[in-house]
């Protein structure tokens, strides 16, 4: 089965000489149970973010959470410690970057400067892992438990909205949806990524 486009279009809340937005569901079999980033290459809306909040990777019960967390080139994230031992922090993807050990209730940060999937690793509990899906990109947003989003602020125009995954294929990864968002309104989509 291949992507389903364009669905439906509704009227955005004050509509008029306003961007539009997305939403949607990425329906994707049992990789559908891990969080899928859903974002729109090169398009500077806004994040779902509420602007000028940092993003925060915590360190808590010997593990990262959010497990998948995406950012823009350009952001500086947060990464604290709420375990009652040391940790650590690397990465030896992109910029390739070690922010040392520190104890409980301390923080470290780093600003992304190059796009590209960073894993997350401690060198004290080699059994983490987290991701950080660093994005060219200001419109994207993790989709909920049901494979739901919602990307708001999307420029009007003809846009390929694309997924990121863990669990997702190479096959996966490559599709993309293409997607006429008209100003003022909410184009509605499904991204259906079973084979």
């Amino acid at each position: 089965m291949g992507l389903l486009g364009l669905i439906f279009v509704l009227p955005a809340v004050g509509a008029g000489l306003e961007p539009g937005g997305i939403v949607g569901r990425v329906i994707a079999g049992e990789a559908q149970r891990h969080p899928v980033v859903v974002f729109v290459p090169g398009v500077p809306g806004q994040a779902a973010r509420a602007t000028g909040e940092r993003p925060v990777m915590d360190q808590r019960n010997r593990s990262f959470g959010p497990h998948v967390l995406p950012v823009g080139v350009g952001t500086t994230v947060e990464f604290r410690n709420s375990d009652p031992f040391k940790h650590n922090i690397f990465s030896p993807d992109g910029e390739r970057y070690n922010l040392g050990t520190w104890d409980q209730g301390q923080s470290r940060t780093y600003t992304f400067r190059r796009a590209g999937i960073y894993r997350q690793l401690c060198n004290i509990h080699p059994e983490m892992l987290a991701y950080i899906l660093v994005l060219d990109a200001r419109a994207f947003v993790l989709t909920d438990g049901e494979g739901r989003f919602e990307l708001p602020a999307v420029p009007a125009g003809r846009h390929t909205v694309r997924v990121w995954g863990e669990k997702l294929t190479p096959a996966q990864l490559a599709r993309g949806v293409e997607v006429m968002v008209a100003e003022g309104k909410v184009t509605a989509v499904e991204i259906d990524l079973r084979p």
